[in-house]
């Protein structure tokens, strides 16, 4: 098989994958792509994360993390199989889904309802803005 048939079997392959909430890489990464539903996408520093915290609220798994200027908060479903890949950066992309994208999902994947990034402090020293949720 030629490089060029290997790579055109890659963009191929990735063209048929189901979306996933949580995207996993096997090594260590250095910036984490967050992607709330319809919103804007944010890109933060794994080396900046202050804190990590695991909840349970109602039915579904809470994730937050804790940046020095903001604050991600995730809520869904099948998290917690992660906790090891959030604590050795192994997590590159979050994404929230609406709620018909569930069903394409096998029952034991990583579901995120809601993914909202609060910003806490302007990174560039000015005070924080409001940012409708």
């Amino acid at each position: 098989m030629t490089l060029e048939e290997i790579m055109a079997a890659k963009r191929n392959g990735y063209k048929s994958e189901v979306i996933q909430c949580v995207e996993k890489d096997y090594r260590a990464v250095s910036m984490i792509t967050l992607c709330p539903w319809q919103e804007s996408e944010w890109v933060l520093p794994w080396s900046r994360l202050d804190a990590m915290r695991f909840s349970d609220v109602e039915n579904s798994e809470q994730l937050e993390l804790f940046f020095p200027h903001h604050h991600v908060v995730a809520v869904g479903e099948n998290l917690r199989q992660f906790d090891d890949a959030f604590r050795t950066s192994m997590i590159n992309c979050l994404r929230s889904m609406p709620a018909a994208h569930r069903a394409g999902l096998k029952p034991t994947a990583p579901f995120i309802a809601r993914l909202e990034v609060r910003l806490l402090a302007d990174p560039k020293g000015g005070s924080a803005t409001d940012v409708p949720f």
